[in-house]
């Protein structure tokens, strides 16, 4: 089909310049390489810029969603980016950030594993004026100077968010209080313990809802199954749990199996788990319309990834930046599902 349009076109008087153009597109088209000439088009001051990014858990999906979707942005504005990965390694990433400072990167984009941690890492980095992106997970309160912008969705407020959901869920079914059990990230990351003590907060003024166990196993749906059967058989002589929830829709799968396999039943309905998510997914949009979790949140990677990219050419175009760049949040239920389902498909 290119071929026809490029003879048809030739039948046309062309100038030097046009046939010429045109004989390149025709060779890119050939090659594959037409995207590159399109992404050459974008390129401006960020075009060769050396950018490390820096990522953590990028082996679960909604991580692996915000590196993809980084690198595909920094691709249009020509960023030399380098990928920096651990799986919620401490120790590793702070060596990381030395790494790239003595490599002299232009700037570090990173996934903080650990709130705290990581502060002596980008004070390095100031001192050695490599400025620095917060990507998803932010530092500890009171270090903004260590940073020039972050990027992600407030957490706070998602986990308000999800303690008003429970409540409703408890409310639709028909109970006076429950008993909640939260299976949460990794509570030393900036996302998790925000988002807990939301929940918390909201929580708080309502005496007859409990939240009866915290269980941190760092977003992973293996671990997540394993310590739901454990908090089934624990509370199940206690009456059962009335709410289960998940911080991530990976970790409401992993809920969802645990329940079937021990024959617990799950919606509203006296007897049943509630099961209620967050970082929405395709999965956990399945499990919802199935009636097996009753909502979830917004968090999509695409938009996390590729913001963070923008923000990177942003600062080396000398933009003036915010420090705190939220994403839009809101509890998903079978209600607007259709309104968020290309955010939350990755």
């Amino acid at each position: 089909m290119q071929n026809v349009k490029l003879e048809n076109a030739a039948k046309r008087p062309r100038s030097r310049r046009a046939v010429m153009t045109a004989l390149v597109l025709s060779l890119a088209l050939g090659m594959g390489l037409a995207g590159d000439i399109v992404a050459a088009k974008a390129e401006g001051v960020s075009k060769g810029k050396k950018v490390a990014l820096l990522m953590t858990g990028t082996s679960l999906p909604w991580p692996a969603g915000v590196k993809s979707a980084f690198l595909e942005r920094a691709q249009t504005y020509g960023m030399d980016v380098t990928n920096f990965d651990q799986m919620y390694d401490t120790a590793r990433q702070v060596q990381q950030v030395d790494d790239a400072i003595a490599r002299k990167f232009d700037l570090i984009a990173v996934m903080p594993v650990s709130e705290q941690a990581i502060l002596p890492a980008l004070l390095r980095a100031k001192r050695a004026n490599v400025p620095v992106v917060i990507v998803n997970s932010p530092p500890k309160d009171g270090s903004d100077e260590y940073f020039q912008t972050f990027i992600g969705e407030d957490a706070v407020e998602m986990g308000k968010l999800s303690a008003e959901s429970m409540l409703q869920a408890l409310k639709d079914a028909g109970r006076d209080g429950g008993k909640i059990a939260l299976i949460t990230g990794s509570l030393q990351e900036g996302v998790a313990p925000r988002r807990l003590a939301g929940i918390k907060q909201v929580l708080a003024a309502h005496p007859n809802v409990q939240i009866v166990a915290v269980e941190d196993v760092h977003w992973d749906p293996v671990q997540t199954e394993r310590v739901t059967g454990q908090l089934l058989a624990r509370f199940a002589p206690q009456g059962g749990l009335d709410i289960i929830y998940g911080m991530n829709d990976d970790q409401t799968v992993a809920i969802v199996h645990a329940a079937e396999a021990a024959n617990v039943p799950l919606g509203l309905k006296p007897g049943q788990v509630i099961v209620i998510g967050g970082n929405c997914s395709v999965q956990g949009f399945d499990l919802i319309k199935a009636g097996k979790q009753y909502s979830t949140g917004v968090q999509g990677p695409s938009r996390t990834g590729s913001g963070a990219a923008d923000l990177v050419n942003d600062y080396f175009e000398g933009k003036p930046l915010k420090k705190y760049n939220y994403l839009p949040v809101e509890t998903i239920t079978k209600a607007n599902i259709a309104k968020w389902e290309k955010i939350c498909t990755y």
